[in-house]
């Protein structure tokens, strides 16, 4: 047991050192930040979470104040890590819909007008690009402007034995990331979600998973 927690935690340091290395070595290229405002949910797609820890700790340096909904896991718990050591929170939500009361206080921190609260719109599970009812539902329900993020990447490695694909960046190269506003969302009417940087390239999301 204490040997597993070990290499998890060296895991852990090591997973961070390189996002450290990405720090310093990769242009990050940012569209429409405006649309970023602080006071947002903010969604983003599962297969981008490893580098939108390098979005967090730009965002939270200027003073905005992000929560970053992780499934109480050891996935869940890595994230947990990484998000921290980029001065984000994490808080821990079930598989599916949050329970009542994690649900309420997500909820309540957004009566906070100098917090986020952020999340992979396609949940920890997939189907991937397919957004969960909660990336709606949070911003109907708290009248919160919706925000999306997605990002691109001018070298990257993609794991595709993993249903997210997930996307690593790699060091000494260029990542864009585009923020879209789409507006207090509504559950009965859900706003077309940007899939990628390309415009042409869109999603009628009208169905939850």
């Amino acid at each position: 047991m204490e040997e597993r927690k070990t290499k998890k935690n060296i895991w852990y340091r090591l997973l961070y050192g390189y996002l450290r290395l990405l720090e310093k070595t990769v242009r990050i290229e940012w569209q429409q930040p405006e649309c970023f405002c602080g006071h947002n949910v903010t969604g983003f797609w599962h297969e981008d979470s490893f580098a939108v820890n390098l979005v967090l700790k730009a965002v939270t340096r200027r003073d905005a104040a992000v929560s970053v909904l992780v499934t109480p896991d050891e996935q869940g718990e890595c994230g947990r890590y990484l998000l921290e050591r980029c001065g984000g929170e994490a808080v821990k939500v079930g598989y599916g819909f949050c329970n009542a009361g994690t649900l309420k206080e997500i909820l309540e921190s957004l009566n906070d007008k100098r917090r986020s609260v952020a999340f992979a719109m396609d949940g920890p599970l997939g189907p991937r690009h397919i957004p969960k009812k909660l990336t709606y539902f949070l911003s109907e329900q708290s009248r919160t402007e919706l925000v999306g993020i997605t990002v691109s990447y001018s070298r990257k490695i993609s794991l595709s034995g993993q249903w997210d694909h997930c996307h690593i960046p790699l060091p000494f190269s260029k990542i864009t990331v585009r923020f879209d506003n789409y507006g207090v969302a509504a559950c009965q009417c859900p706003p077309r979600i940007r899939l990628y940087q390309d415009e042409r390239e869109y999603s009628i999301i009208r169905k939850f998973a």
